[in-house]
């Protein structure tokens, strides 16, 4: 498995947006300290993840990885109204930097996306959408998992 150069294909997609002063790999924001000028941040953090085989050639056949990360859109901003929209458009750049890729050259397109997303209470000056990114991968063989480093 190569989740991490998933995440890591996820990070520089938001990156290339150029809609963000920060984005993570680990982490919310009070955990490590963000400066209050960052205004738009995104925290990219594994989920879970699942296995299927869809073969009939145990173990021999393939397996079709469903891996989950809870991407964390943040905006500042001490207007109510302007807040919430710039968090919506942050959600909406990161959806279309992101669905239907493959990333990493691992991830099967159609199985690439933003699958929900939930609005947390505000905290003025903040307001954060926590979403659901989840892609798909076929790993070739039950012991063929990736262990390089």
């Amino acid at each position: 498995m190569r989740d991490r150069d998933v995440r890591n294909a996820i990070h520089d997609a938001l990156v290339a947006t150029g809609a963000f002063d920060g984005v993570v790999l680990w982490g919310l924001p009070e955990e490590y300290g963000s400066a209050a000028s960052q205004l738009a941040l995104a925290a990219i953090e594994p989920d879970s993840s699942s296995q299927d085989d869809r073969w009939d050639s145990q173990p021999d056949g393939g397996l079709i990885v469903t891996s989950r990360v809870r991407i964390t859109l943040l905006y500042r901003n001490y207007d109510a109204q302007l807040r919430d929209e710039a968090a919506e458009l942050l959600l909406d750049t990161a959806a279309n930097a992101l669905n239907g890729q493959s990333l990493a050259g691992l991830t099967l397109p159609g199985l690439t996306r933003f699958t929900g997303w939930t609005w947390q209470p505000p905290t003025p000056p903040e307001r954060r959408i926590a979403a659901t990114f989840s892609y798909a991968y076929i790993v070739e063989g039950w012991d063929s998992y990736d262990v390089t480093s």
